[in-house]
């Protein structure tokens, strides 16, 4: 089986479904973590 967990926040898939990407990984199931969070705030803009 193959599992696509998508969280928002780094840790957020540990803490809302860490049991169950345990059970899927330890059942030889190919599981893949994408975290949407980007770098952090944007540079400041320049003006002239």
């Amino acid at each position: 089986m193959k599992v696509l967990v998508i969280a928002p926040h780094a840790d957020d898939e540990t803490l809302g479904v860490g049991g169950t990407i345990r059970k899927h990984a330890e059942a030889g199931d190919q599981v893949v973590v994408a975290v949407m969070t980007g770098p952090g705030k944007e540079p400041p803009k320049r003006t002239s």
